[in-house]
């Protein structure tokens, strides 16, 4: 898409006006970002809220597109705003971006939701609020996942203690899924109003269980709802953050390697959240390289394919009664 204007009405990060929905739009854009290219890790919360891990992530974006600039502020229509969009534009992301969040409004804001006219501003008031896209990489049970992970899960390069949570059964991977739903939270079994889905060969399955069988679930909830839950590699879709994807093993694809959550899927170098690492019930950030033909780098540099994924959005969409009103 060509860009036009401005994306800012005003500066945001060290030193900046920092007006909410710009520190908004900056926040979307930046999570878009290929960590591989300077985007944050973990991904940034987008509350309009311009603290040290937002003026973080633009100075380490200044690092490596911005020749002799590392001020941690993006000001309208500058060097670094510029660079920003370019990239994105270049990376065929940012029309992705701009249709997931309703309509970015150059110049400043976020549009309105669809019923409002494209690239209609936000009425300039601190309580404006970006309207929650249905799909896309800025939903809000996207954002809440990574949210979740940050707080849960130790900085990137490093894992966890490797203490087995309390209550936690089945394998390491299986129970971190379940561990972040029921963060958010979600109704957990037992509970009127829990969703849950029959499998066949494991009964009834919930969003808070450890459990590998993800991609039984996925497919059991588009056959009995009609939805696109399960998404398999080779579909031509690519996972999004908060998505939870499965590997098969590299000598035997037909048989389950790893479950875990996907963090930031772009270009070869992905991050993805993971139990299951070290002894087994350590979990944290890591590391994979992805190839266009589905192998993926497995634990420990262990290969795999990407056998698919359960798409968030879709998940939520069939199960929304079982979540909070206010994400």
């Amino acid at each position: 898409m060509g860009i036009q204007g401005n994306m800012i009405k005003a500066s945001v990060g060290l030193g900046g006006s920092n007006q909410r929905t710009d520190v908004q739009v900056v926040q979307m854009l930046m999570n878009a970002v290929p960590a591989a290219k300077g985007g944050p890790i973990p991904l940034l919360d987008p509350d309009g809220k311009c603290g040290t891990k937002t003026c973080g992530a633009i100075r380490q974006f200044q690092s490596r597109n911005v020749q002799g600039i590392a001020d941690a502020r993006i000001d309208p229509g500058k060097s670094t705003e510029k660079a920003l969009l370019a990239l994105l534009d270049s990376l065929g992301l940012l029309s992705g971006i701009v249709a997931a969040s309703g309509g970015m409004a150059p110049g400043g804001g976020v549009s309105p939701a669809p019923g409002g006219l494209p690239g209609t501003a936000l009425p300039e008031t601190p309580a404006a609020v970006t309207p929650a896209p249905a799909s896309g990489p800025g939903t809000p049970i996207r954002q809440k996942f990574m949210t979740i992970l940050q707080g849960m899960l130790p900085p990137p390069g490093t894992l966890s203690n490797g203490q087995r949570p309390a209550g936690a059964k089945g394998t390491g991977c299986g129970e971190l899924p379940g561990r972040v739903f029921a963060r958010v939270p979600v109704i957990p079994q037992g509970q009127p109003g829990a969703f849950k889905v029959n499998v066949k060969g494991a009964g009834n399955l919930y969003l808070t269980m450890p459990t590998t069988w993800w991609e039984q679930i996925a497919k059991a909830v588009d056959e009995k709802y009609g939805s696109k839950t399960w998404i398999p590699f080779g579909s031509g879709a690519m996972p999004l953050p908060g998505d939870i994807y499965l590997l098969a093993k590299f000598d035997n694809p037909g048989e389950f390697q790893h479950v875990g959550i996907i963090v930031n899927p772009q270009g070869e170098q992905w991050v993805t959240a993971d139990g299951g690492q070290g002894n087994g019930w350590q979990s944290g950030f890591v590391k994979r390289h992805f190839y266009p033909s589905g192998q993926i780098d497995g634990e420990f540099g262990n290969k795999a394919w990407l056998k698919g994924w359960v798409d968030l959005d879709a998940l939520y969409a069939v199960a929304i009664a079982a979540f909070p009103k206010n994400l």
